[in-house]
């Protein structure tokens, strides 16, 4: 349930009068997302983790990755039906929203309530926007938009005050925290805002009683009774501000009734006495050991700045452990606004550029680490600028420049064999394997493989040894063809698993998926993939899942599956500005732009072309230029950038799985002279219709024609028309009937295909054989067809695509 209103409509207290109605039959959970500078990562559920499970807690200050964490909540979420609160979610960290959907996705199975409120209008850029896309798209999902009281309303509140409501409504517009605020001081003069109305209600308070409001308006969390204790602030003066009416008592300890309430007594405070509110505030959270964040928050308000290199990076440390990424990003950042010391400067530095390189804003990244280089430098510590330097190599490949990448490459290997870290010499020579098995040049990659290997043994270094030194070597030995290098990533990813090392959980995952797809294993592909995006997702790694996801886009494309590939690369391009993402999704909209429209300009292959040539990579630049080629032949017009020398060299010179990756250039090169191409494999309907293009038959024509229409690659079909007509063939079909393409029931154009087949009886595995797809693949587009119709069996479908009206044509 999704509670959303304005500030002050009513939305606390709505929950809490609800959860107050269900309490004898539901247990009800209550977390809080407070307006700290900077969030508490999972602090909603912080709140509710003991009432959870006991074990939560100490798994939540543990090292525990986020997907343990999440499963643990899912497991204790099953114990028993439960309303959970997640109050003010505009306020989230990452990590709790990442929390709520992953709940949402599988409240079906859960005896759960979960309650979330936040305030409406939010701006466009807010975290929380995304998110609600994903949550209000659910079955699932209700939402209780709240509406300011009427006249009506008003009047009946203020029935029996000898108030005019409708003054009163005009001065609030129908705010109920405003018009609450009214209420409780009728004889006052009517307050022109919420303010006035506010410290009205303090004003009678005696000046110790207002100091202790004062206290707890400087932090927006509720305050339990250990921290009032440690504050000093009695019972009895508790009492007294809960007859304000600004205080409410929440289980053992008060909170401010409204957001609006708290920030009003604070501003009210004496000028220059808030730091020392928020000084007495830490001394007492750190009696009672509070949360790091908390400590963080309030040590940049008193200006303490001790206090803030102590609190913030540990904070940032937490949150990133919570997945919570960004706001582990702005801790850094607030240490770093106070840090002098250049070592500690340097350390800080380094952190929050891995921390920018996980939340995708790799710009940044770069440019932090080369200030933490700057600064080793000038401190004398070559290990650390070694370091420095195979980092930044890191974060220039994905930045694709590979000449900013090769030159600190050679600039860390150089620095790091002459020091004694060996370990940091082992991982850059791990990375310099890597580049060497992107390059396709298995030599190199083997040298350094084997330079890790010794010093992972001498080190007795489990996740250098079995984890980082294998990533290279299995990737240049899978690129050869040598399909048992699978077997190696896999167990690659798996150590980082274990080890808690995200990078190495993550990378030969990527790897793995990309070269499946690119060497025609399609179902090792949808494994890999799938697999490779829950490792990233749990782990809140953007960088690895936008890449992961353009070449997923890329195996759609290649079964067929067009609309999937295409909103997969356009989820990319809008999600992510890391150049290396960006190049499958722009040689798939590039693609598919050729096949559908053939226009004379084509910006996608434009970018795509751009980027495969900073990487400078076989198994980028070969694809794009297969790419400028076959739309060449669309056109009909010569690309001059096939004449490039990096194309005459790649198709001559010698590298790893060298005759694989240019056989497809080349067949598109012959296509372009009118010669024919090879057989396609198996699962690649586009590629078996231009198998008839190249045949040349008016049967085999006539195959490709409908294998073309039903794929709506329109500029090709044209193409083949032409060449029907040509031949002298009076009756050239025109296409497919537009019933087909309506798309009733909001299927795809390919789902319209299966439900037609389908209707007319035929199996999971005669549907992939006509449609040249696989039978997993059939299997996978029936049960969309039955969730999306809403049916339950293939006959009630049947019966719905003859109402529907779908034929195959």
């Amino acid at each position: 349930m999704l509670v959303t209103g304005e500030a002050g409509i009513g939305k606390t207290i709505l929950l809490r009068a609800f959860v107050e109605r269900v309490r004898a039959e539901i247990a009800g959970l209550w977390g809080m997302c407070d307006s700290l500078s900077t969030p508490r990562p999972l602090g909603p559920l912080r709140d509710v983790a003991g009432s959870l499970d006991p074990a939560l807690p100490t798994l939540l200050r543990g090292s525990a990755d986020q997907h343990e964490v999440f499963a643990a909540v899912l497991e204790a979420l099953r114990g028993g039906p439960r309303v959970f609160v997640v109050e003010d979610l505009h306020w989230a960290d990452e990590a709790t929203l990442d929390l709520v959907r992953f709940l949402a996705r599988r409240i079906a199975e859960l005896p759960v309530l979960l309650v979330l409120s936040f305030r409406e209008p939010l701006p466009g850029n807010h975290p929380l926007v995304a998110a609600l896309g994903d949550l209000v798209s659910s079955p699932d999902a209700c939402r209780l938009p709240l509406e300011p009281l009427s006249v009506a309303a008003v009047g009946e509140i203020l029935a029996g005050h000898g108030v005019d409501a409708a003054e009163v409504h005009r001065r609030t517009a129908g705010n109920p925290f405003f018009v609450s605020q009214i209420v409780a001081q009728p004889d006052a003069p009517l307050p022109g805002t919420v303010r006035d109305a506010v410290l009205a209600r303090v004003a009678g308070l005696a000046p110790p009683v207002r100091h202790s409001l004062e206290q707890l308006s400087c932090t927006p969390e509720p305050v339990g009774h250990a921290l009032l204790g440690a504050l000093g602030i009695t019972p009895a003066t508790v009492g007294l501000l809960c007859a304000t009416g600004l205080v409410d008592p929440v289980g053992h300890g008060v909170a401010f009734r409204h957001e609006i309430a708290r920030c009003a007594v604070l501003e009210a405070a004496a000028p220059g006495t808030v730091p020392a509110l928020h000084t007495a505030m830490i001394e007492a959270l750190e009696t009672i050991g509070g949360d790091v964040s908390v400590l963080a928050h309030h040590a940049v308000a008193a200006g303490d700045t001790d206090r803030v290199l102590r609190y913030a990076p540990a904070a940032a440390a937490e949150a990133s452990r919570s997945g919570a990424h960004r706001e582990s990003v702005a801790f850094y950042e607030t240490a770093l606004q106070v840090a002098a010391d250049p070592a500690v400067r340097a350390g800080l530095l380094e952190a929050v550029s891995d921390e920018l390189y996980l939340t995708d804003r790799l710009p940044a990244a770069i440019e932090r680490r080369e200030q933490a280089l700057h600064l080793r430098r000038r401190l004398g510590e070559p290990a650390a600028v070694g370091a420095a330097h195979s980092a930044i190599s890191r974060f220039s490949w994905y930045a694709a420049d590979r000449a900013a990448t090769e030159a600190h490459d050679r600039a860390a290997i150089e620095i790091l064999s002459q020091t004694d870290d060996r370990r940091a010499l082992g991982f850059a020579l791990a990375h310099h394997g890597l580049l060497a098995a992107q390059r396709g040049d298995v030599e190199e990659t083997r040298r350094a493989a084997q330079q890790v290997d010794r010093i992972a043994e001498e080190l007795d270094d489990a996740a250098l040894l079995r984890g980082t030194a294998a990533i290279g070597l299995a990737v240049a030995r899978l690129a050869a063809g040598e399909t048992d290098a699978r077997a190696e990533l896999l167990e690659a990813s798996e150590v980082g698993v274990r080890h808690r090392l995200d990078m190495l959980a993550t990378m030969p995952m990527s790897n793995l998926c990309a070269l499946d797809v690119a060497q025609g294993r399609f179902d090792d592909a949808e494994e890999s993939i799938a697999r490779a995006l829950e490792i990233s997702r749990a782990r809140d790694t953007p960088i690895c899942t936008t890449w992961q996801t353009g070449v997923r886009a890329r195996l759609r494309l290649l079964q067929g599956r067009w609309e999937e590939a295409e909103r997969d690369a356009g989820t990319v391009l809008a999600a992510s500005d890391l150049p290396l993402s960006r190049v499958w999704p722009h040689l798939v909209l590039g693609l598919l732009l050729a096949r559908r429209e053939a226009p004379p300009e084509n910006p996608h292959l434009d970018e795509m072309w751009r980027l495969a040539t900073r990487l400078n990579v076989p198994g980028m630049v070969i694809p794009a230029a297969a790419a400028l080629a076959e739309n060449a032949w669309i056109i009909r017009t010569p690309d001059a950038r096939l004449d490039h020398p990096l194309v005459a060299g790649l198709a001559g010179g010698g590298f790893t799985g060298r005759s694989a990756l240019v056989e497809g250039l080349q067949q598109w090169l012959r296509r372009l002279e009118g010669a024919a191409g090879p057989r396609p494999a198996p699962g690649q309907p586009y590629e078996q219709a231009l198998a008839g293009w190249d045949a040349g038959s008016v049967d085999d024509l006539r195959a490709a024609l409908d294998l073309f229409d039903r794929l709506d690659a329109r500029a090709v079909a044209d193409l083949v028309r032409a060449r029907l007509r040509d031949a002298g063939v009076s009756h050239v079909p025109r296409g497919r009937r537009l019933d087909t393409r309506t798309n009733p029931g909001g299927l795809t154009t390919r789902q319209l295909d299966v439900l037609a087949l389908l209707a007319d009886g035929l199996t999971n595995a005669e549907i992939a054989a006509r449609l040249v797809i696989s039978t997993r693949t059939a299997d996978h587009h029936v049960s969309a067809i039955l969730g999306k119709l809403g049916v339950h069996s293939r006959n009630e479908a049947a019966a719905a695509a003859r109402t529907l009206g779908v034929t195959y044509a």
